[in-house]
């Protein structure tokens, strides 16, 4: 059954997963996790880091977080072949490493389109380890386990508002992040007008975005 919510187990292995949390437990860069509107009400309890795939500094995160997103990318793809004929999109080089510890958890259904983030598409997790927890789709009737290495991929769109399965029971760490429409006529012009030095050695919007539809297919 399609239902714009597939699950991938084994997207990382363990080691790599140990890793990314090894990485965050010891990254000075955690900060409150807030909501998409930028609001700290309660909605949302957890500590976050937030990573870009483009930022040097984020690297050790991002050599082994995108390859992940990539084949969730390339097997969604497949079972949703309209995908192909989507306007131009991409992943969004943003993303973020989150942790929820006992009581803590994202309890109000929220969907990942939105006023403020109006490009989104896909949004997409990877549990790090496994939790008494998970993640619940009340429209699809799904809880996703929160397992470790477990990849997630669904529609940004208001069909699939979702939120953590709470209270949280012990420590879940995940990666969260999008796919994003993006208007390919700028592309070029944006991304040579960035002289930033903090963009990876092999920067080239490609490896961000060599997702998107290829019109001389």
């Amino acid at each position: 059954m399609m239902h714009g919510l597939e699950i991938y187990p084994d997207t990382l292995d363990a080691q790599s997963c140990d890793y990314i949390i090894n990485l965050f437990n010891n990254d000075d860069r955690k900060t409150q996790g807030i909501t998409a509107d930028g609001i700290m009400d309660g909605r949302k309890k957890s500590t976050d880091v937030y990573c870009n795939f483009l930022h040097h500094e984020f690297k050790p995160y991002s050599d082994i977080i995108l390859p992940a997103v990539q084949t969730m990318v390339d097997k969604i793809k497949q079972q949703y072949m309209f995908l192909d004929y989507c306007d131009y999109w991409r992943v969004c080089p943003w993303y973020n490493i989150q942790y929820y510890t006992d009581g803590e958890g994202y309890s109000q259904a929220h969907c990942e389109h939105s006023s403020t983030y109006p490009n989104r598409m896909l949004a997409w997790m990877i549990y790090l380890n496994n939790a008494k927890c998970g993640t619940e789709f009340p429209y699809q009737k799904i809880k996703v386990r929160a397992l470790r290495g477990q990849g997630a991929m669904w529609s940004a769109a208001w069909t699939h508002p979702h939120k953590g399965v709470t209270p949280n029971i012990g420590d879940k760490y995940i990666v969260t992040g999008w796919c994003e429409y993006f208007d390919h006529t700028r592309q070029e012009e944006r991304y040579l007008q960035n002289t930033k030095s903090d963009l990876l050695p092999h920067q080239s919007l490609q490896w961000v975005t060599d997702i998107v539809r290829d019109d001389t297919e």
